[in-house]
């Protein structure tokens, strides 16, 4: 137990500690937008590029960590589906934003962080966030914009063309790009040099404390504990992210994908990462499910203090990196 605290004591101390600065305006209104940006286009790419780079081909390509993790989410996705459209009465644009909230995990900002603690590395966390930017984001990017520009009353050829613009934005993301560019690095067997390689990671350094200081100023945001929002759906989508899909992760990573050990820790503790700012941040750009995407992200981040260190305890065991 002690191992498991320790792991998490710090992560959780900075996000603390960026809460409280968050409330006391400490950094000024543009502190969480400047370091979030920071972390997202400056130390993130070069922290996936070095661990990348710093791979062989068969521990980025786990097929059954990426099969097991991308079956578990597609089927939670399924489950709030059918709940959101027949219980809620939620359809169109809504409904993709709810499937968005409640099988996203915030891999980046604090998946990473505490995979790099936990099993050595940020890798498992990464694979997620690849599994997103490439299966997640277009699907349901696509299906929100089409339902939007049909209401809208945009013709068909306008709506083909904003097909395009997606999958665009969603090639340029600085987290899949560094991902495209590290894969293409270990399969060309290229080194970097020394003065490259330090560079990286003493950016990808940086990466770590700014992500979970960052996290806690946005939960620090007034918009995000916005209220009046129904609780039973905001339920749903937060034991769909911190129950269901663990479930389905250790299940099927254990007896369909046969894994065990670290990797099957890793796969279950990453998918009940909770839900990420993103969700919210998307609902705010669309201007619907806003109040929704909020509190999801608030409640899941807020119960995810006890259920993560809870997933390490229970079956980190030797698996878990001292």
């Amino acid at each position: 137990m002690d191992q498991v605290i320790g792991i998490f004591a710090p992560v959780f101390g900075i996000a603390v500690l960026g809460y409280v600065c968050g409330r006391h305006h400490v950094l000024g209104p543009a502190g969480p937008t400047v370091l979030s940006r920071f972390v997202f286009f400056v130390a993130m790419p070069p922290l996936i590029f070095i661990t990348l780079v710093n791979r062989q081909p068969d521990e980025i390509a786990h097929w059954g960590y990426l099969g097991a993790y991308l079956t578990s989410i597609v089927i939670g996705g399924a489950v709030f589906f059918v709940l959101g459209r027949y219980v809620f009465k939620e359809s169109g644009a809504k409904l993709a934003l709810g499937i968005f909230t409640s099988i996203n995990g915030n891999a980046g900002y604090l998946g990473i962080p505490i995979c790099l603690y936990a099993f050595g590395s940020p890798l498992p966390a990464i694979l997620a966030t690849v599994v997103h930017m490439v299966c997640v984001y277009p699907v349901l990017l696509t299906w929100i914009e089409l339902d939007l520009a049909k209401q809208s009353g945009v013709p068909i050829t306008s709506r083909v063309a904003k097909i395009g613009q997606i999958f665009l934005v969603v090639l340029k993301n600085p987290l899949l790009m560094a991902t495209f560019l590290g894969v293409a690095a270990v399969a060309l067997g290229l080194h970097l040099p020394q003065w490259a390689e330090r560079t990286c990671t003493l950016l990808g350094r940086g990466a770590i404390p700014v992500a979970v200081f960052a996290l806690g100023l946005t939960l620090a945001e007034r918009d995000v504990e916005a209220g009046g929002a129904d609780p039973r759906e905001i339920a749903t989508a937060s034991v769909i992210k911190l129950l269901l899909i663990p479930i389905l992760a250790f299940v099927l990573g254990r007896y369909v994908f046969v894994l065990d050990g670290q990797m099957l820790t890793a796969l279950v503790f990453v998918a009940a990462l909770p839900s990420p700012k993103n969700a919210f941040i998307l609902a705010q750009r669309y201007g619907i499910y806003v109040r929704r995407a909020a509190m999801t992200v608030f409640v899941t981040t807020l119960v995810s203090a006890i259920t993560l260190p809870l997933i390490l305890y229970v079956m980190g065991g030797n698996s878990v990196s001292p």
